[in-house]
């Protein structure tokens, strides 16, 4: 059984999932322990543009900022937001602070309610195919796209973050992280047809 330490403390977070899964054509990883904040309101675009942040144009989209920061709009007044690298706790610890002050913003704690998967390769659209009801192609879904689907029977959230300048096919699960090891497994079981 697999097991999270999510601690509001990043030094202390800790995955009991094996740390990569490599494989030739498809390759993925437990992110679960980076650096994840969410929130919910009325006034919730307004309170990021204040803290520098760049916001999708339209929910079920993805920006990524200069600094390496992904943005999600998950609805029309939901955000989260990926400090993939581990590089900006502070700005986050900042954000959550000036969040509690802020009427019409609510904090939302994807940190400790989500798991999230990293997969890598071409053959990625090819093995959601598989677990997935959504054509997640890059002609159906291009980059900076987000798609609230289920994958393997788990409700999850998948962004493609590829980068076409460096034409790396690369995609986000996010979901409950009360069915990490059951979706861990069941990607792992789909990617032995890509060895």
């Amino acid at each position: 059984m697999f097991s999270f330490l999510v601690s509001s403390q990043p030094e202390r977070r800790s995955s009991g999932i094996d740390p990569i899964h490599p494989l030739s054509t498809v390759s993925f990883y437990d992110a679960t322990t980076t650096h994840r904040i969410g929130f919910r309101g009325e006034h919730t675009a307004v309170f990021l543009e204040e803290h520098g942040i760049a916001l999708p144009p339209e929910p079920n989209r993805m920006t990524e900022m200069d600094n390496g920061l992904w943005v999600l709009r998950l609805g029309f007044t939901e955000y989260w937001i990926i400090d993939a690298q581990n590089h900006h706790a502070d700005l986050m610890v900042n954000m959550e602070k000036a969040a509690m002050r802020k009427q019409g913003v609510a904090r939302l704690y994807c940190q400790h309610s989500s798991a999230m998967f990293v997969l890598t390769g071409d053959k990625c659209p090819a093995l959601f195919a598989k677990v997935c009801g959504v054509d997640l192609q890059p002609s159906a879904f291009p980059p900076s796209h987000i798609a609230q689907t289920s994958v393997a029977r788990v409700s999850s959230v998948v962004v493609n973050v590829s980068n076409t300048d460096l034409k790396q096919t690369r995609f986000l699960i996010l979901s409950d992280i009360s069915s990490a090891a059951y979706l861990w497994e069941a990607l792992h079981d789909a990617a032995h047809e890509f060895q």
